[in-house]
């Protein structure tokens, strides 16, 4: 999944408009309850349980660096 596709799934879920995909999600006004409802999404769509204790880390706080932790957790190992 690209970023374009990745921020159409957190504008559909958290009912939000993606303008740069480095902006936090807070700022683009993405509460508590689309937080834990996108975090349903990632974990449908990617297949992967998500760990909440990773949230924490600021990285993570826009959907570019979403984006990148899904990446870093459903990358196939080399050769395949």
């Amino acid at each position: 999944m690209n970023q374009s596709q990745f921020d159409q799934l957190v504008e559909r879920t958290c009912s939000v408009r993606v303008t740069d995909s480095e902006t936090p999600l807070v700022d683009l006004g993405v509460d508590s309850l689309h937080t834990v409802a996108l975090l349903m999404a990632i974990e449908e769509e990617f297949g992967f349980e998500v760990d909440p204790d990773a949230l924490a880390d600021p990285a993570l706080a826009s959907p570019a660096g979403l984006l990148r932790y899904v990446h870093a957790n459903t990358a196939s190992p080399a050769g395949i």
